[in-house]
């Protein structure tokens, strides 16, 4: 009995895996314009979206003028691989008179190896801020741009202009990044109507092997330096997020109207992960689609 309803359970997450990459999630309406810099505090928390794979958990909204977005990201090492790896946002819509393909490409960074961020009541909070995501800005004022009305090929952080990025930390200082695209940027010069439909493409690129060897315990190769190779060993303890547990892995989960639907994490605060399956997740790229449409209301 108990091999019948795990089978059962099994197959309805399955199910639920499906049915997320083939729904139309909506964009909040915003009464007024969210000012990117890099903070989510003019967010609803906790976000609305969530993706296991990348580990990114996102939220969408717009106005009349423009489309808004925003990302984090809870878990440690895939935090990390964002920065190292680098990844992409794309925008693409197939509907007639409204065809468009535009595309935004953060740039992979040599991370220093700054030691380990861990745990609550550690030493962390003698430490201002998060020295990755301090290292991380440095390396990257500007980022790819391709596709939009306008031609721009990079926008400059903190352009308050036209498209607009900013890359920040919330209060547990993981990475936020605030987004602000004009729907203009997409839509060539045709009337916008809110209720229009949107892919969204998120990649997360694969981070360069290291080859282990010699003798400080073969850290080495493109990216892995800012990994906080400790980490890795034995995994992090501590939980993820509240509201995230049980729920479906894989695909976008929704937190709306409740609980969170999303896989990997729980309890309170950091990466929780100790197998070979996240340490190999970081050598492989990732990526997942969600259709979203604008909202009038």
């Amino acid at each position: 009995m108990k091999i019948f309803t795990l089978l059962l359970v099994q197959f309805l997450m399955l199910n639920m895996n499906v049915m997320a990459q083939n729904d139309v999630i909506k964009s909040r309406m915003k009464g007024k314009t969210i000012l990117i810099d890099g903070n989510d505090n003019e967010w609803n928390k906790p976000l609305n979206f969530y993706d296991d794979k990348t580990g990114l958990m996102f939220d969408i909204s717009n106005n009349e003028q423009n489309l808004y977005f925003i990302f984090t990201n809870k878990e440690e090492m895939k935090m990390r691989k964002l920065m190292s790896a680098g990844w992409s946002i794309e925008l693409f819509s197939k509907e007639k008179n409204k065809k468009f393909k535009s595309k935004l490409t953060f740039p992979a960074t040599k991370m220093a190896w700054l030691g380990d961020r861990r745990g609550a009541g550690s030493m962390e909070k003698k430490i201002k801020g998060n020295p990755f995501i301090t290292s991380y800005q440095e390396q990257i004022p500007s980022i790819g741009t391709r596709g939009f009305q306008s031609g721009v090929d990079q926008v400059m952080l903190n352009n308050r202009n036209g498209i607009d990025i900013a890359i920040g930390a919330d209060n547990d200082q993981h990475i936020v990044y605030e987004i602000s695209i004009p729907l203009k940027e997409l839509f060539n010069g045709n009337p916008v109507r809110l209720d229009e439909l949107i892919n969204l493409n998120i990649t997360v690129n694969a981070m360069e092997r290291p080859s282990f060897g010699g003798g400080d315990g073969g850290r080495s190769g493109g990216g892995m330096s800012g990994m906080g190779m400790s980490g890795m060993g034995g995994g992090r303890s501590g939980g993820g997020m509240p509201g995230m547990g049980g729920g479906r892995q894989g695909g976008v989960g929704s937190g709306m109207g409740g609980g969170r639907l999303g896989g990997g994490m729980s309890g309170g605060g950091g990466y929780r992960g100790n197998g070979s399956e996240e340490r190999s997740s970081l050598f492989e790229k990732v990526s997942f689609k969600q259709k979203f449409a604008l909202s009038a209301d």
